[in-house]
Parts: structure tokens; C-alpha cells; sequence
């Protein structure tokens, strides 16, 4: 058996790991979070988008620092390694193993099954409930684990096509709103120029695009992900980097036009009232049932694109966990197939995690004690890898200042400071939060169970 992963993923499979993992279901279902921040103000939610948006570019050119140095298997584990040592990166590569990625795969496994049981729910007559969405999501985990494991490179043309097929509606609903605005047929209540009109005596404008940096952040969250495959990618020193930038740029403009076309052409408080539906009536509204489908089909493209990205990440993570120099080693999770190169111990294990919190996240959007508390168990990973990136971000600056980097050393001073801001936005707003602290101590407790499985001594 082999136990070195081979490079065999291009730029554009790169490009599009970045772009499918931050478009997934987020921006489809955040449009209505994101005017209940901003009291139903579209300008104040605009400018909350490019604001987020340009401090996710500019993460992503100071994550792309360490990408160019360190182009090996692990991504942000190796840049864990080399910036704060060995120790670190192994409770970084614990957690990447026990709680983020599988985490958050299961729970879009599970969003794949929503939208999946409501598309069928307009053909049959049935009331979806979550144990049909958890059963989908289980049946998709299994057919996109087994394409992963032995059909990789068909894994990756998946996710290119798909990347592609999830830009379809966003563009075309940004299409709208553009013509709709260079006709000059907008509705006053929708423009931009009326939201800035009608701000509030007792509401403060930049407070309120404050408020929207939260969902946003969450809406644009995931584009460090291609990092993991760091190793499977050809000519990663350059490539890495490439995929990055262009990625979060190319999900920045897609996502300023797609909010832009959907608020200039529906209502803020029709939004507001709809919510998380609004994405349907917004088609309906096109052209009738069959826009609706439509849209519908995209979304679940869309969120198994993301789903496959973040599972073929999640595969690679035990694997990677094993190679650290003070992982204590188990189950031998460092064993390549040689017949399709890839890690079978490694993803096997990820199944069963992933597995494991699909069944939990079914008891907590059901049990009454997690419901009435609107508990969310995708907000527990995020206070956690905004604190190892905002880390590694402070730790570019000093690496920065000894000239380790190639490049003009005041514009890379500035894009990482741009970064550390956004990081504190996030955590500001996820330890305010409902349930927030609770988020950031069952991560905590994560970190402690890693004392078992790090080795301590030198």
C-alpha cells in the first residue's frame, strides 16, 4: 500500500473547490437574515455584503502566503505546524477530525435532503418531516462517499460541473435585477436610494450594516477548505494561491449582483415575511410552478456540490491527523489504496463521524429541549476555525516583517489586518449570539478530549 497522496487535481478543480464550498445553501436562505439584521434596510445589507465580501478576499490573499511556502498535504494543518509548531497543529488536526468537517458535512447532508423532500413533495402528495430529510441525507452521504472513494477523479469533474450549474440562477437572478434597473422599472420601495431615505430617528445606518456582517460572514464561509487538498493539487505552490484569490473574488461579485437582483425586484418585507421561502415565491413569480422546480433543482445541485466538496475534505482529515508528528496513532489511518489512491481507512472513519452527527443533528431539530432554544449545531465548528485562522493571520505579521513572504510588505501588512478585523467581527457576534457561549464551550471541551489523542512530550 501507498501512503503519499498523488497530485491530480488542475487550477480549475482548485478554483472550483473554493467557489462551490462558499456558494452553497447559504446565500439562497441568508437574504432574509440579513434584512432582519438591517431592520429591512437593502442599502444597509449591500454594503454589509462588499464589506464582508472584501475582507474574505483579503483573508484568502493572506491565507495564500502560507498556500505559496507550504504546498503540501494538510493546508491549514501544515500552516498551524510551521507557524506555532508541531503541538498546535495536532490539536488543529484533532478537531478538524472530531468536530468541523464531519460536523459540518452531516449537516449538509442533511440540507441536501431537505430541499430533495420538498422537490418531491410537489410531484406527491406528502408532508416532508426531518426524519425524511436525515434518511436522504444518510442515503446521499453513502453515494457520494462511494464515488469518492473509488471513483475520485469522477469526484472531482462532479464538483467542476457543479460549481458551474450553481452559478446558473445566481447570475441569471442578478440579469434580472440589473435590466430591471437599467429599464428604470424598480419600484420606488425597492431602491437603494429609498432605503437611504428612510432610516429610522432612532436607528443608527452603520450600526445596522454592522448587525449584517454575521450572517453574511456565515453566507460566505468555507473557502479555506480547498486548503486540505493542498497536496492533490498540481503545482500547489502557485496553483493554491491562484484558487483562492480568484475564488472569494469571483464569489464577491456573484454575490453583490445576486442580492442586488433580488431585492430590487421583491420587497423587503415581503422577504421578511416569506423567509427561508422566499427564494420559491421569488421564482414562482418568473414563471410560475415550473420556475419554482426550477430553482428548486438548482438549490439541491448547489448544496450536494458543497456537500461532495466538504466530504472529500472530511476523507482526507483522519489521514492527514495520522502523518502529524504528534498524533498518537490509531486504526492505521495513514494507508493509501494504491488501486484508486486514496485513504479507505481514513474516509471510513469520516463516514462513521459524520454518521454519528447526522443521527444528533436529527434529536436537535426535533426534541423540544434543543428546538425551543433554537439551537443551531453548525454554529459550534465556526467560533473554533475563525480562532485558528484569525491566528494565523497575527502570526503572518511578524513573518511578514522578517521578509519571509515575496511582495510589497505594507500591502500584505494591510490585507491581513483587514483579516484579523473580520475574524473579530465573527466571534464578537457568535459570543452574543443565542446559545453563542455554549457554541465556543463545547468547543472547548473538543480541545480538552484532544489531550488523549496528541501527544504531549516531547
Amino acid at each position: 500500500m501507498s501512503s503519499r497522496l498523488e497530485p491530480k487535481y488542475g487550477l480549475f478543480t482548485a478554483i472550483s473547490l473554493v467557489i462551490g464550498q462558499v456558494i452553497g445553501s447559504g446565500i439562497f436562505f441568508k437574504v432574509d437574515d440579513v434584512l432582519f439584521a438591517t431592520q429591512g434596510n437593502a442599502l444597509a445589507g449591500l454594503l454589509g455584503f462588499i464589506i464582508v465580501g472584501v475582507s474574505v478576499v483579503f483573508a484568502a490573499v493572506s491565507m495564500s502566503n502560507y498556500a505559496e511556502i507550504l504546498p503540501k498535504d494538510g493546508g491549514i494543518l501544515n500552516y498551524v505546524e510551521y507557524r506555532f509548531g508541531k503541538k498546535s497543529a495536532a490539536f488543529v488536526g484533532w478537531m478538524y477530525l472530531s468536530l468541523f468537517y464531519p460536523l459540518l458535512t452531516a449537516v449538509l447532508f442533511t440540507v441536501s435532503g431537505i430541499y430533495i423532500a420538498h422537490l418531491i413533495a410537489e410531484f406527491v402528495a406528502f408532508k416532508p418531516i426531518f426524519l425524511h430529510y436525515s434518511l436522504i441525507g444518510i442515503l446521499n452521504l453513502c453515494l457520494f462517499l462511494g464515488m469518492n472513494i473509488f471513483r475520485p477523479k469522477s469526484s472531482g469533474i462532479f464538483q467542476q460541473l457543479t460549481t458551474v450549474i450553481k452559478l446558473i440562477p445566481l447570475i441569471f437572478i442578478a440579469s434580472l435585477g440589473i435590466l430591471s434597473l437599467v429599464k428604470g422599472d424598480v419600484e420606488e420601495a425597492n431602491t437603494f436610494s429609498h432605503a437611504a431615505k428612510t432610516v429610522g430617528e432612532n436607528q443608527n445606518f452603520w450600526l445596522l450594516v454592522a448587525a449584517s456582517f454575521i450572517p453574511i460572514s456565515f453566507a460566505f464561509d468555507g473557502w479555506y477548505i480547498a486548503t486540505q487538498l493542498s497536496g492533490e493539487i498540481k503545482n500547489s505552490s502557485k496553483n493554491l494561491p491562484k484558487a483562492l484569490i480568484i475564488g472569494t473574488s469571483v464569489v464577491l461579485f456573484v454575490y453583490v449582483l445576486y442580492y442586488c437582483g433580488i431585492v430590487l425586484r421583491m420587497n423587503s418585507a415581503a422577504i421578511l415575511t416569506l423567509k427561508d421561502t422566499y427564494i420559491t415565491e421569488f421564482s414562482r413569480n418568473i414563471a410560475e410552478k415550473s420556475g419554482a422546480v426550477l430553482i428548486q433543482l438548482f438549490v439541491i445541485i448547489s448544496v450536494l456540490g458543497t456537500s461532495n466538496g466538504l466530504l472529500l475534505a472530511s476523507t482526507r482529515v483522519p489521514y492527514q491527523f495520522y502523518n502529524l508528528e504528534k498524533s498518537r496513532k490509531f486504526l492505521n489511518l495513514g494507508k493509501v489504496s494504491e488501486k484508486t489512491n486514496t485513504p479507505i481507512n481514513s474516509a471510513i472513519l469520516a463516514f462513521v463521524i459524520i454518521f454519528g452527527y447526522i443521527v444528533f443533528y436529527y434529536f436537535t431539530n426535533t426534541l423540544d429541549f434543543f428546538t425551543n432554544i433554537n439551537y443551531d449545531l453548525s454554529a459550534i465548528p465556526i467560533a473554533f476555525i475563525y480562532m485558528v485562522n484569525g491566528a494565523l493571520f497575527l502570526g503572518l505579521l511578524s513573518l511578514i516583517r522578517k521578509n519571509v513572504f515575496k511582495g510589497n510588505r505594507f500591502v500584505k501588512y494591510l490585507m491581513a489586518i483587514i483579516a484579523i478585523l473580520g475574524v473579530v467581527l465573527v466571534l464578537v457576534g457568535t459570543a452574543t449570539a443565542q446559545n453563542g457561549i455554549s457554541y465556543i464551550l463545547i468547543s472547548g471541551f473538543y480541545v480538552l478530549a484532544g489531550l488523549f489523542f496528541v501527544k504531549l512530550r516531547s
